[in-house]
């Protein structure tokens, strides 16, 4: 099981706005700033600790998340850092030119001597909103992106594009990536519509905050779509992210935790539908979350991955930060997690 750890950047200061967009007059620029060095840090931390790899994402006009280009922290990353890989939660492509994404990517790789890693996910249903992206293209412009980013990293000559949603007269990378023939590329499978496309590409597949039931559900329909084309994906091929914080005891767990309210609508973007999806009919606190947030001492975290790994997943992508849990909890649980879990989980 390869454990990742997902750097969510979140803002050190206070706002007094869970709206989204947040206004930026709530945006103090030293607790910003502060959020970098503090990010930078958790980043030192887990490479030191052993994790497997840091993740970064893409999202916007929010102080949960200060990475609207996650490949500038990568960048910062890949200088601080010499053993985790670097894994690029984005960049969102419906936003994007793929082009530039290709090339950005590439240069990422070279500097980090070929540590990237690259998950295509879709972003929150409200990113689309951002530059006026329609949402009910964002799957198709995706994996066209997608298609396009790998050829232009396969291609050994200029070539031209002439797609639905990008043309190109001319494409021609450089640098290469160091990784043969690219680096790890892995496809959102949290709508089942999405999934056909990671399987036929022989792409990995990411999936995010969703019940193990789900999970399983996604796994199996991916097998099948795979088999269709000719392969059999293995666990590795197979990423989960979540929220999780580990303490001493199960209790001590739940007890940092408490019994936080969520908006999860306007936590995660999501419409009524997504949300019956993540949690059915129980109440919307955080113990209703069934898989997307692992919480307790070492032995019960331990059981609720074995779970995780029996429903097909063998790359976990987890955050350990919540609104209700501080910073020094954050690093007091990442280090209990590297100390009492990873070293359980490694044969698994």
């Amino acid at each position: 099981m390869i454990a990742g750890f997902f750097n969510t950047v979140g803002y050190a200061g206070p706002w007094a706005s869970n709206a989204w967009p947040t206004p930026p007059v709530f945006c103090d620029r030293e607790a910003a700033s502060m959020t970098m060095r503090r990010a930078m840090d958790q980043v030192l931390l887990a490479d030191e600790l052993g994790f497997d790899w840091i993740s970064v994402s893409e999202h916007h006009y929010s102080p949960r998340i200060l990475t609207p280009s996650p490949m500038i922290f990568a960048a910062g990353i890949t200088q601080r850092i010499k053993r985790a890989k670097i894994a690029i939660l984005g960049p969102l492509l419906p936003l994007s030119n793929p082009v530039r994404v290709a090339e950005e990517l590439a240069m990422l790789d070279v500097m980090s001597e070929g540590r990237i890693v690259v998950l295509f996910l879709r972003g929150t249903p409200n990113e689309v909103l951002v530059y006026r992206a329609n949402p009910d293209e964002s799957r198709e412009i995706t994996q066209e992106g997608v298609e396009l980013i790998l050829r232009a990293w396969t291609e050994p000559q200029p070539f031209g594009w002439e797609g639905r949603y990008f043309n190109y007269r001319m494409v021609s990378v450089w640098p290469r990536t160091l990784q043969e023939p690219h680096p790890r590329v892995f496809s959102s499978g949290n709508t089942p519509d999405s999934i056909p496309f990671a399987a036929r590409n022989h792409l990995g597949l990411a999936l995010s905050f969703m019940s193990l039931s789900e999970i399983k559900k996604r796994v199996e329909l991916y097998r099948e779509e795979a088999a269709k084309a000719g392969w059999e994906p293995t666990a590795d091929d197979v990423v989960y992210r979540f929220f999780g914080h580990v303490a001493e005891t199960d209790q001590d767990a739940r007890r940092n935790v408490g019994d936080t309210k969520l908006d999860l609508g306007r936590f995660f973007g999501m419409n009524p539908a997504v949300l019956k999806q993540l949690i059915g009919d129980r109440p919307m606190n955080i113990h209703a979350m069934e898989r997307p947030f692992l919480c307790g001492g070492p032995a019960a975290v331990i059981d609720q991955i074995c779970e995780l790994r029996e429903a097909g997943v063998g790359n976990m992508d987890m955050t350990f930060t919540w609104p209700s849990i501080s910073h020094e909890q954050q690093l007091r649980s990442m280090e209990c997690f590297a100390s009492r879990v990873i070293p359980q989980i490694r044969a698994l």
